[in-house]
């Protein structure tokens, strides 16, 4: 489980949606960087970055 620090609260994680992936797909195809596509998007640079890469992993794989 994961925790907010020195709380009991539990946080709560969204999945990227279908839109979502779609647009940093786009975004990342016109050259923005991982951290302007998740400052537009009001999502981590992580995340961002965690789809990049699965993006790149399926594209390899066909």
């Amino acid at each position: 489980m994961a925790y907010d620090n020195n709380t009991k609260k539990r946080r709560k994680f969204k999945h990227t949606s279908r839109a979502e992936r779609g647009a940093i797909e786009k975004l990342i195809e016109l050259g923005l960087t991982i951290r302007e596509i998740a400052r537009r998007l009001g999502r981590n640079a992580s995340t961002i970055s965690q789809q990049d890469k699965a993006r790149n992993n399926n594209s390899n794989e066909e």
